[in-house]
């Protein structure tokens, strides 16, 4: 009898675990990586490698930038500055689709920043303009 008891306590405890990591707000990449092995297990889905969450990264990449393409440099942030729920809700996307594409190839997230994070600051030491896409014409 007692077993059972302690068995329920300990069952309500991780029911109220697994709201509180639904509803505390995110503060890290690790617990919106939680979140999201949370979220694929109470909705029972495999959290296997699926190349429909590439697709979707890339749908939402495209749909992003498509606000932005063929605009100057003063109009892109114009746009931005005028329409920012747009990318708010963008890059919350990406980094929600992220961190699931990360759980399905057992991958840390955190880790895997941390990675390439000192390679990639090195290649790009002030060497480079971050975009080109855009070119003013000096030659008049």
């Amino acid at each position: 009898m007692q077993e059972n008891i302690n068995q329920e306590n300990e069952n309500k405890k991780e029911i109220n675990k697994d709201q509180d990591i639904e509803h505390k707000r995110i503060t890290t990449m690790k617990d919106a990586q939680n979140l999201l092995k949370f979220f694929a297990q109470r909705n029972n889905w495999k959290d296997i490698p699926n190349i429909d969450k590439f697709d979707h990264l890339h749908e939402e990449l495209i749909e992003m930038s498509q606000h932005l393409r063929y605009k100057n440099e003063e109009e892109r942030i114009k746009f931005v500055q005028q329409n920012k729920e747009i990318f708010v809700d963008g890059i919350g996307d990406l980094f929600f689709a992220t961190c699931h594409l990360a759980n399905q190839l057992n991958v840390d997230i955190e880790e895997a920043f941390n990675l390439v994070k000192k390679e990639i600051l090195a290649k790009y030491n002030h060497k480079n303009p971050e975009n080109n896409l855009i070119k003013k014409n000096n030659s008049k």
